[in-house]
């Protein structure tokens, strides 16, 4: 009898252990940033969903930032709601799981007794593609004021829908419209054409196999540099190794509409693996671009990351064209584009430092950009330098310094550009966070200084956050016809943020200098709808 009262105790203790474990959060880290995405990686995504709203730890604290648009197996694709600075390697965390709660049982309450076994109802085996529906509306306007009437207000609406497993199928849309227009300017095709530009509109389908067949308008992640792709894209993945082709044009230069002559094909190669550093991550792509029946540009792609070593994280890409083509001259040599280097070091929770190079020539389309090859032939190679350090000089306060060294051999002068940043958040008692910026910036055609101050403030428990800033600039010009640039600079911004995904934001920045005064502003409202297909019964 004592035997079996330890065996249950034992058995109620590893069953609270399991609960426990079970509603602990998702924890991952950003593997990756772009211009408006941040990549994070977790060790699954089984728990999350498009639509989810992710917490960044910064400041000893989570705090709600990142909003997944798409997701993988082991990482996700987040676009900040909030203004907030993000690095590599900063803990990201899933939403927060809620425990279910659990009926006690009545230890007096009967239970029949039965001499057979009940008949076990059989549930119907529920499918693994349940739809999902993420769309987001955004509505804004923009505009300028300032004592010469150079006035002008500005339209802008956004729309998005994702709709993954449609019908609990493995077909899958996704979509991303915009419409930009200036008012008091009419609208013609001529103007509609530069107005309307549609930055995605794809059809899916996820085979059993795990093929991955995608028709229509749709941005490659492996392929970013590339831009969007019309046409159709297959994609493979088999254990830690993935593959994919893809066939069609490219989106026209001029206007971003559907191009036919502006054809392109090719194929990419990739490899993922994780070890207990961090995730080690290569690819290598190659593409072939033409207008109409000639070649304009053939290139391969090359890009690998780690984290071989315990705190260090190591970014590396190349690419380099492999065909040219100058007075009628076709030669296929290798030739580098660009080349782009990032190192991150943790050296202890509380200092990091991370360090850039920049290599970069202009890429030349021989065929659709022959009336200025001449002028394309003759720029010089860009090589930029960038370093930083970031230190927590207190619980509550972040310090940053970074550098920056341009060189291009035309120029007479190097660009440098300095940069030092403390920010202080949740400042006791007034509960508000204060941002204090210098910067300076020596080019071969001006030089001078710009020192700036923020305060932000969450009110109403996060419903309403608030932040005003100053800046001073002081340029110098080389031409002394433009003499200098001194500029006050004041701004304001509110943003509400609604129970039911609603956001509004109203901003307003006013510039003051010696002979004019003019200020912009901004408004912008948008709507997100999540919904779920209900299971079926």
């Amino acid at each position: 009898m004592r035997n079996r009262i330890i065996f249950m105790g034992i058995l109620i203790f590893l069953n609270s252990f399991a609960w426990g474990q079970n509603n602990m959060p998702l924890e991952g880290k950003i593997s990756y940033l772009s211009l408006n995405k941040v990549y994070v990686r977790f060790p699954t995504t089984d728990s999350l969903h498009v639509g989810d709203t992710l917490r960044v730890w910064q400041n000893d604290q989570w705090k709600k930032a990142l909003i997944i648009e798409s997701l993988s197996s082991q990482s996700c694709i987040t676009n900040s709601f909030i203004p907030i600075t993000l690095v590599i390697g900063t803990k990201i965390s899933g939403p927060e799981k809620i425990k279910p709660v659990i009926k006690k049982a009545n230890a007096y309450e009967l239970v029949p007794y039965l001499s057979t076994s009940p008949r076990q109802e059989k549930k119907p085996k529920e499918s693994p593609n349940k739809q999902q529906i993420d769309s987001r509306i955004s509505v804004s306007t923009n505009g300028s004021r300032d004592q010469n009437a150079r006035d002008f207000d500005r339209l802008r609406t956004t729309a998005s829908l994702d709709i993954q497993h449609i019908q609990d199928s493995r077909l899958s849309l996704e979509s991303y419209v915009t419409f930009n227009h200036k008012l008091g300017t009419p609208i013609n095709d001529s103007t509609f054409r530069n107005d309307f530009k549609i930055y995605a509109l794809a059809l899916s389908y996820a085979s059993e196999k795990g093929i991955i067949v995608s028709l229509g308008r749709k941005l490659n992640n492996r392929l970013a540099n590339m831009g969007a792709i019309d046409g159709l894209q297959v994609e493979k993945s088999f254990r830690k190794f993935t593959w994919g082709t893809f066939a069609g044009t490219r989106p026209d230069v001029q206007d971003y509409s559907f191009n036919k002559e502006l054809t392109q094909f090719g194929g990419f190669f990739a490899h993922e693996s994780e070890t207990t550093n961090g995730p080690i991550q290569t690819s290598l792509a190659f593409a072939e671009q033409k207008f109409k029946s000639a070649t304009d540009r053939r290139f391969i792609y090359f890009q690998h990351s780690n984290a071989y070593l315990k705190n260090l994280q190591l970014f590396y890409s190349v690419e380099c064209d492999l065909f040219q083509n100058v007075d009628s001259v076709q030669t296929n040599r290798w030739d580098l584009t660009s080349m782009y280097l990032s190192l991150r070091y943790k050296a202890s929770n509380k200092l990091s430092f991370t360090t850039s190079y920049d290599n970069r020539k202009n890429i030349i389309y021989y065929e659709s950009y022959r009336n200025f090859l001449d002028q394309l032939l003759n720029q010089e190679t860009r090589q930029g330098f960038r370093i930083q350090m970031n230190y927590r000089v207190h619980p509550l306060a972040y310090l940053s310094l970074s550098g920056f060294y341009r060189y291009q051999s035309n120029r007479p002068d190097p660009t440098k550009n300095y940069v030092a940043n403390l920010s202080i958040s949740q400042i006791p008692k007034l509960q508000a966070s204060v941002n204090l910026n210098f910067n300076y910036m020596d080019t071969y055609y001006f030089s001078g200084t710009i020192w700036g101050a923020s305060v932000n403030k969450d009110l109403f428990k996060g419903f309403l956050s608030t932040e005003f800033s100053y800046r001073k600039v002081d340029y110098l010009f080389v031409n002394k016809e433009q003499g200098t640039l001194n500029q006050h600079i004041w701004g304001g911004s509110l943003n509400f943020y609604g129970k039911k995904r609603t956001s509004l934001m109203l901003s307003y920045e006013g510039t003051i200098e010696p002979t004019i005064q003019y200020g912009r502003y901004y408004l912008t409202l948008t709507q997100r709808f999540r919904t779920k297909k209900p299971k079926t019964t």
